[in-house]
């Protein structure tokens, strides 16, 4: 298979070092529109650069393409692929339109090619085991999701924190739970550039009455990318940083609610409860989530794997982020999935 990689920054890079890594996988071309960029590529990599978009996008040789751009240049790069015959792995969000989004699956399908968007957490083993207790009922039956993407550094200049980070956290709650969201309602504010949002909080309500904070903030003094999924009976946490990752299960006890009534109110006014540590896992093997994700990819094409952000699982994610989108530029009013 031939590659062509659209964008050679910060995550382009780490794809590229990924592939070059693969059996089976020739990176033939990458694109990138500064020449510093490219220069450190041809250099490091020893790979042939352009700076048109178009000699990697509609080259008759490229089997498949990979657009690593900022979001809001990922739909019509990958329409053009799509058009012109080629596999797509677009970087999360796959557009900033759900309409968008629609378009690209329907052509994607149209055309008998794999559209592939990197929600690469899903593909990380420590995000999988959280699922597996999940599924199992490790903590009874889920009632409340915590997810925080909080940290200081790459602050984009032309979309803000919701279309950069809450994708992760959407498509992992997409991942996790059965329910899909019903309601969504989302509140931020600018510090650092007018009309830009750098901090977001997000209230999402799922079916079977699960709720969801979503706190996303590029302004924050300490880095995590951390879930939290309270059930009756416990609570998992994870810790999604590659070289921090963990799971520690947690098992809740309670005492029991209070039976006199004084003056109109319980007696005494509480309940004991308790959260012990049951069980810490740490070791989830030396493997990249970022190339388990382009390997799945890579077996989508060939032998149409199932992989869980194939496009049409997506645009599940994609509806919540623009419905999230919608309420957080009017003011942070409840929108309906």
């Amino acid at each position: 298979m031939r590659f062509g990689v659209l964008g050679g920054g910060y995550w382009g890079k780490n794809i590229i070092r990924n592939l070059l890594k693969m059996p089976g996988v020739e990176v033939a071309l990458i694109c990138d529109p500064h020449r510093g960029t490219r220069e450190e590529i041809a250099r490091d990599f020893g790979l042939k650069v352009t700076g048109e978009p178009d000699a990697v996008l509609e080259a008759p040789g490229i089997d498949a393409v990979l657009i690593v751009t900022p979001p809001s240049l990922h739909y019509l790069p990958a329409k053009k692929a799509l058009l012109a015959g080629k596999h797509v792995f677009v970087e999360k969000p796959m557009a900033m339109d759900y309409a968008q989004g629609e378009e690209l699956l329907t052509l994607s399908e149209r055309q008998g090619k794999v559209l592939f968007v990197d929600e690469t957490f899903l593909y990380d083993p420590a995000l999988r085991l959280v699922k597996e207790l999940v599924q199992g009922e490790a903590i009874g039956p889920v009632r409340h999701v915590l997810s925080e993407r909080l940290g200081m550094g790459r602050i984009r200049c032309e979309s803000n924190v919701w279309w950069n980070s809450a994708p992760h956290d959407l498509s992992i709650i997409r991942f996790i739970l059965p329910g899909k969201v019903t309601s969504i309602t989302v509140k931020g504010n600018a510090f650092i550039q007018d009309g830009l949002e750098d901090v977001a909080m997000g209230l999402l309500e799922l079916q079977g009455g699960v709720t969801c904070f979503v706190h996303l903030s590029w302004c924050h003094p300490h880095s995590t990318a951390s879930l939290t999924v309270v059930g009756e009976k416990g609570a998992i946490f994870y810790e999604g940083r590659f070289k921090k990752r963990k799971v520690i299960l947690y098992r809740y006890q309670f005492g029991e609610k209070p039976r006199d009534i004084v003056w109109g109110i319980p007696s005494p006014n509480l309940i004991p409860a308790q959260a012990t540590e049951e069980r810490t896992w740490t070791d989830f093997g030396p493997t990249e989530p970022l190339y388990a994700s382009l390997e799945a990819f890579l077996r989508a094409i060939k032998e149409g794997f199932e992989a869980p952000s194939l496009g049409k699982y997506s645009l599940e994610t994609l509806r919540v982020l623009d419905a999230g989108h919608r309420s957080l530029k009017e003011g942070g009013i409840r929108v309906q999935v």
